[in-house]
């Protein structure tokens, strides 16, 4: 596997986890991060799992999660796909 198909596999990941936390918040359930933001976020990850391209496209995301408590796990993920998304070739 590539590294832009692991970024795009990484990104669709991403948005599951999303949309179960925005859906956890409807329902009354906990989750790491606000609505709002989470649907920000979202919108973050189509974007960069469309252009895969840091040097085109630099998601601002990372830096609003860092500040969150990581609750459930989904903070340390989109850091990690932040991560990986920063290292492809720009």
């Amino acid at each position: 596997m590539s590294k832009i198909e692991r970024v795009k596999n990484l990104c669709a990941g991403a948005i599951v986890k999303v949309d179960k936390a925005i859906e956890d918040h409807k329902n009354g359930r906990p989750a790491d991060l606000s609505e709002s933001v989470l649907k920000n976020v979202k919108a973050e990850l189509q974007k960069m799992g469309e252009i895969l391209k840091p040097s085109v496209y630099r998601p601002s995301y990372p830096r609003l999660v860092m500040d969150w408590e990581d609750k459930y796990g989904l903070i340390d993920y989109l850091t990690e796909v932040s991560y990986q998304y920063s290292m492809l070739k720009k």
